[in-house]
């Protein structure tokens, strides 16, 4: 089952020395993830802009779907599965 976040509520992105991302904080829990995958999308040009790099990530206790949005340079959560 997946929950997708309607509103895809803020996070903090904790990220390494090489930029690569290491954990999330969200709803006062930090979580240690691994990211499974990644990919970019840059879409809607002709109206307002989406550019955001996505990351599944897995740890301890959630499988995500996260995005960094390089327009706002923000960090979001979309998804969760169980």
């Amino acid at each position: 089952m997946t929950r997708l976040l309607r509103a895809h509520p803020p996070i903090e992105a904790e990220l390494d020395a090489d930029g690569g991302l290491v954990a999330i904080r969200w709803a006062g829990r930090r979580e240690p993830v691994e990211v499974c995958n990644r990919w970019r999308v840059d879409e809607a040009w002709w109206r307002e802009p989406i550019a955001r790099d996505y990351f599944k990530v897995v740890g301890t206790r959630w499988l995500a779907l996260v995005y960094y949005d390089r327009m706002a340079c923000s960090w979001h959560l979309e998804r969760l599965y169980d």
